[in-house]
This record gives C-alpha cells, sequence and structure tokens, in this order.
C-alpha cells in the first residue's frame, strides 16, 4: 500500500458567507432555517482510497484520474492510497479523516461498511463510498452508471456479429454489473431482436486467466463479439480473432484490431461536482450518479475500426446516444438477478 499527496496553487475563489443581523425593534425575530456549512476552497483537502493500483486502465485508473482532474482544476490538495486491502480500508480512510482531509472518497463496492464507521466519528467530515448500501448525514454514495453505454454497446455488438451470438463476461453478480447485463441485452435486442446474449460470471473481480476461459468458451458456442467487463476477456478477442468491447477505459491499445470500443466512465465530473457542492454548502447526504448526461459515460473512439461498423449501426448508435443525453430515451436499470 502506498500513499501519496499533491499539493497545487488555489484558483478556485473563496466562497464567503455573510449574514446580516437586522434591527430588532419591538418585532419578533423569523426562526433561524439552518442551512449546510460551506467550506472555503482553499480549506478544502480532497482524499481518496482505492483498492487496487492507479495503472490499472481500470476501476482505479479512472479513480485517481478523477481525482487528480478535479483537484488540480480546482486548485485542491489531495492525497490518495492505492492497493487498500477490505481489512485496511477503515484505518486507512480513518487516518486521512485525523489529518484534516475534509472530503474523503472510498472508491471500492466493498469499502461501504468501513467508511460508515469513521464517518460516525468523524461528522465534520465528508464522505463518499462507492455504491454503499447505507449512508449517514455526513456520508453520500456514489455509483458507475455505465449500464447507459452497456445498451450502446449492446445494440453495437448486435448490429456487428455475423453470426446472431455475442458474449459478455464479468467477475460477479453485483448490482451494477446485474445492470450492465441487463441493458447490455436490451440494446443488443433492440438492434437484432433474434440476438443470443451469452454471459459469464467468473467468480472473481479479478482473473485473468479464468475471464479468458469463459470468453473462449463464449467463442466456442458462437460468440464473435465480446464484451470485456474484466482483465482476460480481450487476450481471448486477440486469439481468437473476434471483435471485443472495452470497459472503464479506452481499451483499443490491449487489441487494435479487435477493440472496437469501450464503454469509458470519467470520474472528474463528479468529484468536482461533490467538491463545489461543500465549498458552496449545498452538499446532499444522497446517491450522486453521473453517467451520460453529464458526460461521465462515453464510448470511447473506434481507431478507425468503425469502417468495420454498417453505416446505418453506427447512425442508430450515435442516435440513440444523443437521445439518451437529451432524456428522451431513458435506459432501464434492472438489477434484477439471474441464472
Amino acid at each position: 500500500m502506498r500513499i501519496m499527496k499533491k499539493v497545487f496553487p488555489v484558483f478556485l475563489l473563496l466562497f464567503v458567507a455573510a449574514m446580516l443581523l437586522a434591527a430588532c425593534g419591538g418585532g419578533t425575530q423569523p426562526e433561524a432555517v439552518e442551512e449546510p456549512e460551506a467550506v472555503e476552497a482553499e480549506a478544502l483537502k480532497v482524499a481518496m482510497v482505492l483498492p487496487g493500483p492507479i495503472n490499472d486502465n481500470d476501476w482505479n485508473s479512472v479513480g485517481y484520474n478523477g481525482l487528480k482532474e478535479a483537484s488540480e482544476e480546482l486548485g485542491l490538495e489531495f492525497a490518495y492510497a492505492e492497493n487498500v486491502a477490505d481489512a485496511d480500508a477503515e484505518r486507512i480512510i480513518r487516518d486521512f479523516a485525523a489529518r484534516g482531509y475534509g472530503l474523503i472518497f472510498a472508491h471500492s463496492f466493498s469499502f461501504g461498511d468501513a467508511t460508515l464507521k469513521v464517518a460516525k466519528d468523524f461528522p465534520e467530515v465528508i464522505f463518499m463510498a462507492g455504491t454503499a448500501q447505507e449512508i449517514a448525514p455526513n456520508m453520500g454514495t456514489y455509483d458507475n452508471p455505465d449500464y447507459q453505454g452497456a445498451y450502446l454497446a449492446g445494440m453495437l455488438a448486435a448490429g456487428v456479429s455475423k453470426t446472431g451470438v455475442v458474449g459478455w463476461v464479468d467477475g460477479n453478480p453485483s448490482p451494477n454489473m446485474l445492470a450492465n447485463l441487463h441493458a447490455y441485452e436490451a440494446g443488443a435486442l433492440e438492434m437484432n431482436p433474434d440476438v443470443e446474449v451469452l454471459y459469464t460470471f467468473i467468480g472473481s473481480w479479478f482473473d485473468p486467466p479464468k475471464a479468458k476461459e469463459a470468453a473462449l468458451a463464449q467463442v466456442e458456442q458462437g460468440a464473435d463479439v465480446l464484451s470485456a467487463q474484466g482483465v482476460g476477456v480481450i487476450d481471448a478477442a486477440n486469439e481468437k480473432d473476434v471483435y471485443a468491447l472495452g470497459a472503464m477505459t479506452d481499451q483499443n491499445y490491449m487489441g487494435p484490431e479487435n477493440v472496437l470500443t469501450s464503454v469509458t466512465w470519467d470520474l472528474a465530473p463528479l468529484v468536482k461536482g461533490v467538491a463545489e457542492s461543500i465549498t458552496a454548502g449545498e452538499w446532499e447526504s444522497k446517491n450522486w450518479s453521473f453517467g451520460v448526461v453529464e458526460g461521465s459515460v462515453v464510448l470511447a473512439p473506434y481507431h478507425g475500426l468503425d469502417s468495420d461498423i454498417p453505416e446505418e449501426v453506427l447512425q442508430q448508435v450515435n442516435d440513440k446516444f444523443e437521445a439518451i443525453k437529451s432524456g428522451e430515451f431513458v435506459v432501464p436499470h434492472d438489477t434484477s438477478e439471474v441464472e
């Protein structure tokens, strides 16, 4: 586990709150309305606790890059801890709180309980935990609504497939991943009502050999497009020369001739939005969900492979993206369990 810190010049203007006291005279003063306290921008320090390495080009890279970009833009001091095990999460989060970090992101599906324990002991600190099941007055949560992009990926997969069979390989059936799978299937069915969607949960968030094995098995069953929700799937696509759709970051570099595009997630808008709400005294304890509308979820460039996509398919995918962005179409958020 490694902890690093960077300090940047402060560019954000101070938020100054002032209250004007009226002369009492003989009248009765109105009752004061309690408002969230604003925090001076230059005083806010931000930290993030990550379960893996910041250079994984996946979940942890998205977290770190979003933290760095937003903090630099706002002129905030920031720090991070990477490769933090679940057993150490509470200790690391507590240490950041004790050191004066006013906003702490626990960037993992499994850090929610640890964050809640620390939040109760530091009521003046704002905590944000990834997909936490329980929150508190000073603790919110945030999700990764990449299911919105998964719908587009499903459309693209079914539109490109020549066999009428597409695949999807992931780690565990968490609510977020179930929403992703169902949206992928729904998008595929919109494009081709007869498409068959194969799916596999390998039972681990990181097991490249097992993910590759599952993907190869789907190719043997006819899948010629694979949604790569874990490391190892793209290796299988390269080996069997079928198409793959990356996740989280632009993963074309892993298979320049096979990775058509990727459903990417940019965390910077969310980090920035949360920080600005704190300095403005407007932060709310809720689920903060930044997706297509907020510019956080998009499809990565095609890197020239759009020439392999039928023009009408590409147009339908682009039109659907614009419909989601405008609010004309809302991607179903289905987290129902699968067999």
